[in-house]
């Protein structure tokens, strides 16, 4: 209970009292709670990237958004979190020094952040082959007898024009198809339609008269067909 109060309460002050409002009644109790929760904050403080990269290193939004964490079975609500998809670690909001904390990704068996339309991330152990699986954590799209995982990653690249930045932030995207512990990266039709072991015709009357472009909606197409061998209705 102690635990779950110092998430609760002592975590997300920050968004009912501000930082810069000087409000610091909530310390005392973070205090009180610290020791217990040092598999959580062990991760150590977090280093911004270089001023001079253009853009941000996190998922979707610079900004900490309320979420749920799951932590050595444990499930803890309404924390603030923020997902760095640069160096693929997972922030949270220590009130007292006000700085960012690194959560120990090995203890996170799962995660999501958005509150309109909440994202959940889940953590594979291993992905052997794969150079940008670093601290394993990738987006739960669909989950189901297979499931449908997206890798979310960013990268810097040189400006090539003139200004304060000498290099710029860009996102990509990779997509897996899970089984069991088999997991898949798909970059072509062929390669999910062996997954599944669909033949050419099964294949094809998953997407007849529809269109969809692969290349175009790879989310979309991916989706349409994991819920089609789940069973499901799109």
């Amino acid at each position: 209970m102690k635990t779950a109060f110092f998430i609760a309460s002592c975590l997300t002050s920050f968004i009912s009292f501000g930082w810069a409002q000087g409000d610091f009644s909530y310390q005392p109790a973070y205090r009180e709670n610290i020791i217990l929760d040092q598999d959580i904050v062990t991760g150590g403080y977090y280093v911004d990237p270089s001023k001079n990269i253009e853009g941000h290193p996190y998922f979707e939004s610079r900004n900490f958004e309320n979420g749920e964490i799951e932590i050595n079975g444990l499930v803890y609500r309404e924390v603030p979190l923020l997902y760095d998809i640069w160096n693929d670690e997972i922030l949270t909001f220590q009130p007292v020094h006000k700085k960012k904390i690194l959560v120990r990704a090995d203890k996170v068996q799962s995660f999501a952040i958005g509150e309109d339309q909440p994202k959940r991330f889940i953590r594979i152990p291993e992905n052997p082959g794969y150079n940008f699986h670093k601290n394993g954590i990738y987006e739960l799209v669909k989950k189901g007898e297979v499931s449908l995982l997206a890798k979310h990653y960013k990268q810097t690249k040189d400006k090539r024009d003139v200004s304060k930045f000498s290099d710029v932030f860009y996102e990509k995207r990779d997509y897996f198809l899970k089984k069991d512990t088999e997991l898949q990266l798909i970059r072509t039709k062929k390669q999910a339609r062996e997954f599944l072991n669909l033949d050419k015709k099964a294949f094809r009357e998953v997407f007849k008269g529809q269109r969809i472009s692969f290349r175009n909606e790879r989310e979309r197409y991916l989706s349409k067909l994991v819920d089609h061998y789940n069973g499901k209705q799109p």
